[in-house]
């Protein structure tokens, strides 16, 4: 098994940082995803798919899904292996919104994708939430200007 775990803070609510993660059309401020769909409402068990730019397109599942809690994780199965990727956001206080994400992979060839998750995501991840925290202060200044 193999675990990776990073944290960013964001200057709004933890309710606005919620809606806007949870509006999977906002992913795509990440200039490596084309685009993204989700088959359903975000809850537990919906399906969703998202298309890199330079890739084919990666089935996933959202598990998890706890909006009270604002804790959710989406799965993406392959070949006896899980890439889990678990979020939360925490309230930080005169801080904002702490967004935590664990990557975790598991299952019986999780050895044989274990540089790929590590080298390919977990090294991504500190960057591209970095991204995302910039992009849901960017949406919250642009609705309090829209005011």
């Amino acid at each position: 098994m193999y675990e990776f775990e990073h944290s960013v803070l964001t200057r709004t609510s933890r309710e606005f940082a919620w809606a806007f993660w949870t509006d999977v059309s906002n992913w795509a401020f990440d200039k490596s995803i084309e685009w993204v769909r989700l088959d359903g409402p975000f809850a537990s068990g919906t399906s969703g798919v998202t298309k890199p730019v330079d890739g084919d397109p990666v089935n996933w599942v959202l598990t998890g899904v706890d909006n009270d809690r604002h804790e959710a994780t989406i799965e993406i199965s392959a070949n006896d292996a899980t890439v889990r990727f678990a979020w939360r956001f925490e309230d930080a206080g005169a801080e904002g919104t702490r967004l935590v994400q664990r990557l975790s992979l598991s299952g019986h060839n999780a050895d044989f994708f274990r540089e790929q998750v590590s080298e390919g995501f977990a090294r991504g991840i500190p960057a591209g939430m970095d991204k995302l925290a910039a992009e849901i202060e960017r949406a919250r200044r642009e609705r309090l200007q829209g005011s």
